[in-house]
């Protein structure tokens, strides 16, 4: 969906936006270990999407999503 093209990047894909940004500089910028850990509890939520994630986690079998962490300062 739209929704998941416009935000469902890759930690380059981040990168590469925030270094165009003028005025700022990244200082870190990693992929996060509690991914996993993250979407298991999401899963165990009680809200109306959990069911449609529960089979999009199933076929992407851990090869595809993560989270990642930027972390910039204002210059």
């Amino acid at each position: 969906n739209s929704e998941m093209e416009r935000t469902l990047h890759s930690l380059d894909w981040w990168k590469d936006l925030w270094k165009r940004a003028e005025g700022i500089e990244i200082v870190d910028s990693r992929e996060m270990d509690c991914c996993i850990q993250a979407w298991k509890e999401w899963l165990t939520a009680y809200h109306p999407i959990v069911a449609g994630d529960i089979k999009m986690m199933d076929a992407e079998g851990g090869k595809y999503f993560n989270l990642v962490q930027l972390i910039a300062k204002i210059i």
